[in-house]
């Protein structure tokens, strides 16, 4: 009984992630681009983070000359 409960409560929970994973899409946000970063290590995500950081600042000094 206790394992039956147990599937029912994680199929409940899947479905309200797939709702909202849905909603997200719906939103606009690119999930797959969240997938691809997640499946990336740290080291990496930080570089490529650091990347878009100085791009967004070399953007906001070019914007103020």
């Amino acid at each position: 009984m206790v394992a039956i409960r147990r599937q029912q409560n994680e199929t409940i929970k899947t479905l309200q992630q797939a709702d909202e994973i849905q909603a997200a899409i719906d939103y606009g946000i690119d999930i797959a681009m969240l997938i691809d970063n997640i499946n990336r290590d740290v080291c990496d995500r930080i570089r490529r983070h650091q990347i878009a950081l100085n791009t967004a600042e070399k953007l906001r000094k070019a914007k103020h000359k």
